[in-house]
């Protein structure tokens, strides 16, 4: 048995390295200063604290052609701008470029917007099939010392292909609550997509334990409450990167199904400080004037992945029907094939390494069937302090049926099948 498990340990460790060196990496997070003389412009930007490198701290990622778009929330003071983008075909160490531009993407001295395209702090984003990209935005700077609001919490859609703002929807008070913290949104697009397609946001409120639904086609938002929302306080012990911490942070991430047989998906999500998964139909979510008793009953309990599974992030792969989900205090990556019962047999850790992967944040994959996944050291950022001369933070990508072969999650072809994905030859 003794064996066994240390087989096990080199087989994840070597699936680990199979992913290095990472696809990005850098000590500190720079940025493609936008003048003429970049090191006069960064040496001012540094002057007037607009840019403190040690403050800039990514949490999120989603790729769209030939760019992967990083988020920085406004955790300190000196950054530059929350939403960014790197090109692909850069250096391992990619300076950021502001979304959708310097102008628009950055806050004045004064810490005000110049344009309604400015998004002031995000955490994580999502790139849906029809090249728009959806952020949530806090509209909050200073997080982590003295909290200023900016701007009005609000959902942003951009045209990709032009960089255009298609919506901007402010939140309201009915759906928010003073401790909300919006983490994470994904959207379900119903219809064949364009102008008049109709699109639903789901947005998780990690401060207030909520779901906030929004409507693209009616322009309007509504809260979902539910208890199965709220933490665990079995699950908010923390030990990442050799720190210790509690946590009490409600829903946090979430990721959609594929439509099922009555035209609704099932959105999946769970609690940062929980190590349950949960589910809940569209059906319920995209009906604002759904009984509160069919949202009480409404999320099903998945299951439970076990001791110290604490997951700060999650996504699907269409292709394999695999979801993929961080673990933070294992510095590693698990997944879940969801055709098969959901047990801890089934939601195998198969990646984890306490360098490249310390603190694992984001999770996303594309639409070519990459996983790409975002490492941070966050609680050294939050709760101690990093050594800005060693390599803090990672982009790693994989296809998706490279990471799951050979474990629990891998799809299985019956010998003599007519039907072979591409992906699995």
């Amino acid at each position: 048995m003794a064996k066994f498990s240390v087989l096990l340990i080199l087989f994840v460790l070597y699936q680990a390295a199979a992913l290095i060196p990472p696809k990005f990496q850098w000590k500190v997070m720079d940025f493609a200063w936008a003048c003429d003389d970049c090191c006069q412009e960064k040496k001012c930007a540094l002057g007037n604290e607009t840019y403190i490198p040690n403050n800039n701290m990514p949490t999120g990622i989603a790729r769209w052609k030939n760019k992967l778009f990083i988020t920085i929330p406004r955790w300190k003071k000196g950054i530059p701008a929350s939403l960014n983008y790197v090109y692909l075909n850069d250096t391992q160490d990619a300076p950021l470029h502001p979304y959708p531009n310097w102008r628009e993407g950055c806050l004045t001295q004064k810490d005000s917007v110049v344009s309604n395209r400015t998004v002031v702090c995000t955490f994580r984003i999502h790139v849906d099939k029809y090249d728009r990209l959806w952020v949530v935005d806090n509209g909050v700077t200073d997080m982590a010392t003295d909290v200023k609001q900016v701007t009005n919490p609000a959902v942003l859609v951009f045209d990709l292909n032009t960089d255009q703002l298609l919506k901007k929807y402010e939140l309201g008070a009915d759906v928010l609550r003073d401790s909300s913290m919006l983490t994470s949104i994904t959207v379900e697009t119903v219809g064949k997509g364009g102008a008049n397609s109709t699109a639903y946001a789901y947005i998780t409120d990690m401060g207030s334990n909520a779901v906030i639904v929004y409507s693209l086609h009616d322009d309007e938002a509504w809260r979902v409450e539910n208890h199965y929302f709220h933490f665990d306080p079995h699950a908010g012990v923390y030990k990442v990167g050799g720190i210790d911490f509690y946590w009490s942070d409600g829903v946090s991430s979430a990721t959609l199904s594929q439509p099922k047989k009555d035209g609704y998906c099932d959105l999946y999500l769970h609690p940062t400080s929980s190590t349950k998964l949960f589910k809940m139909s569209t059906k319920l979510l995209r009906d604002k004037n759904a009984p509160q008793e069919d949202i009480f009953n409404g999320v099903e309990i998945i299951g439970d992945r076990g001791p110290k599974s604490q997951a700060t992030a999650c996504d699907i792969d269409p292709i394999t029907n695999v979801m993929f989900y961080t673990q933070v205090c294992k510095n590693g990556l698990g997944c879940w094939n969801m055709d098969k019962e959901f047990n801890q047999a089934n939601t195998p850790l198969i990646l984890s390494d306490c360098n490249i992967m310390e603190f694992p944040n984001d999770v996303k994959v594309d639409q070519e069937g990459n996983l790409w996944i975002l490492s941070d050291r966050q609680s050294r950022f939050l709760y101690e302090s990093m050594d800005f001369k060693q390599v803090n933070f990672r982009v790693l990508t994989a296809p998706t049926n490279i990471l799951v072969r050979g474990t629990p999650c891998e799809k299985k072809v019956l010998k003599g099948s007519p039907f072979i994905s591409s992906k699995l030859k």
